[in-house]
Order: structure tokens, then sequence, then C-alpha cells
């Protein structure tokens, strides 16, 4: 089987070097694996080392064992089809590090109560839509303006802008899908340049939040029916979406498509998770595409 693997560490570390693909590569052909060539996507951050390999999942194994402690990440994969064309990406946690519904609680003075709620949720503990049911429920009477307030505390992780901008350069139509509320979501799409976003909504009667949110919920099912739905749009197959996400309401959005990718995710997630990224950013996702450093928007 013809398999590309792909390392990436930090820009500024240059940990990814010549003595390391050495290294790794000599550990691959000493379990069986036939090396082709290695392609540099980016000198001193990016690698692909081209090989025939038996099986992924024992080269995924082999590499998570020799990159134990390493702060590097790696994508094992077959090198046919590795760009996408479309990019379905999770919110909070993923392209922005806040959970905003525990910002506002924790401003409103409910800050544990929902964060644990939140917690549990995202570790695959509670029911995702029973849950955020739960949480809406307790901001009941909540000033609207409250929201506004917050929308100057929203950031995006890094590389999130880089990875929309340079799929979209190369032709990928970019979706936000989250399981968060429109407010936000509509935001961070113009902020960070995605095509579109869904979300769910807060219910508002005269001004203050109902405590209650619209339905459906968008959950676990109605993310990966989003992204069911964006690929039939596009007239493409699954296998060529890009998916990432860090909580189990991702989880069947990510085991569904071509490239599902784990960041910086919840245990839950990087136990099913096909590609992770625990270490570096969202640049990895173009690294692991097969993009080139050049090629960054």
């Amino acid at each position: 089987m013809r398999l590309v693997a792909t390392l990436v560490g930090p820009a500024a570390g240059s940990l990814v070097d010549h003595s390391l693909i050495q290294s790794l590569s000599r550990c691959l052909v000493t379990h069986g694996a036939i090396l082709e060539a290695e392609d540099w996507l980016s000198e001193g951050e990016a690698c692909d080392i081209f090989l025939d390999a038996q099986e992924i999942q024992a080269t995924k194994e082999l590499l998570s064992t020799e990159l134990l402690g390493t702060g590097i990440d790696f994508a094992v994969q077959s090198p046919a089809g590795r760009r996408k064309g479309l990019l379905v990406a999770d919110m909070e946690s993923t392209i922005i590090p806040q959970e905003m519904i525990d910002e506002l609680a924790l401003r409103q003075g409910i800050g544990e109560e929902i964060a644990v709620i939140t917690h549990k949720s995202m570790r695959g503990e509670l029911n995702f839509e029973a849950s955020l049911r739960e949480r809406v429920a307790l901001l009941k009477g909540i000033d609207e303006t409250e929201l506004a307030k917050l929308s100057g505390l929203m950031t995006l992780n890094p590389g999130a802008d880089i990875l929309v901008r340079t799929m979209k350069k190369h032709g990928a139509y970019t979706a936000l899908v989250s399981g968060g509320f429109t407010y936000f979501t509509s935001q961070i799409k113009d902020l960070c340049h995605f095509d579109e976003d869904r979300a769910n909504t807060l219910l508002i009667e005269n001004g203050r939040l109902s405590g209650q949110v619209s339905e459906p919920i968008l959950g676990r099912e109605a993310k990966l029916e989003a992204t069911q739905d964006l690929a039939s749009k596009l007239n493409i197959t699954l296998s060529n979406v890009c998916a990432i996400g860090d909580g189990a309401n991702d989880l069947d959005m990510l085991s569904t498509v071509g490239m599902g990718i784990g960041y910086h995710s919840k245990p839950i997630v990087q136990k099913t998770a096909a590609f992770l990224i625990n270490h570096t950013d969202h640049q990895a996702a173009l690294f692991y595409q097969g993009y080139r450093r050049e090629d960054f928007c």
C-alpha cells in the first residue's frame, strides 16, 4: 500500500530536521516499509515521507511511539486525493479558543454551573442537545446586550485564518458548523473568511434571553447532516471533505469524511479521530493535505 507520512513541527522550532527524517526512515525500513522519497513542504517545519507499507494503522502506531514527547504532529494516509474541496470546521475550542456560553455564564455568576455541563457534553458524557437546552435555560432573563459585550473576547486560534484563506484560494468551499450560536458564528465567519456558517439561534423575548434555543438543535447528528448537505450541494463525495473539531459532538462528522481532524481535542476524540493536531496549529491541516509553505495565503 502506497502511503505518505507527514511530519509537522512548530514553525520556529526546527524540530523536523533532516536527522529526524533519516532516523524515522530507518525505523520504517526496519519494520518492513519500502521508502520511495521525501519531500520538504517547509524546511525545518514539515516533511512528507512517501513509502510502501502493509497498512496505515501499523505505520501510525510506529510513528506515534517514535515521536512520543517530541511535540511533533503527524498524519499517515494514501497520497491520492489529499487536497480537499470542502472544509467544515467546529467553532468553539477549535477555530476560537473560547466557549461562548461559558463566557456568558461566567459574567452572570453561574459560570461554574454551566462549565461543568459543557465539559461533560464535550467529553461525550451527556447528550449534546439535552445539555444545550439545560445550559440555555440557566441563561433565562439575561439582557441581550450582554451578547455584544462578549464579542470582543473572541479570538482566533493560531493558523485558523490561514487554513481557511488558503483552502479558498485553491478552490475549496469553507463552512463553520457549530453547536454554538449564530450571534457569534456570524462574526467569526466574517473574521476568518468562511463562506458560510451554521449554528443554533438563541431565542429573545422583550430584549432578554428567553431561556430557549430554536429547534431543531444543531448537535452531533446535525453536524454530520450539515456536512453531507454541503458536500451534496458541491457535488463532491465525503472523501473530498476535511472536517476539524475537538469534542464529542464532532465525532460523527469527523469519522465520516476523508480527513477528520481532532484539534487539541478531548480524550474521546483522541481515541477515534483518524487525524490529530495536538502540538501545532491549524496550518498542520494544510501540510496534511500536501500544501507547501509557499502555497499558504
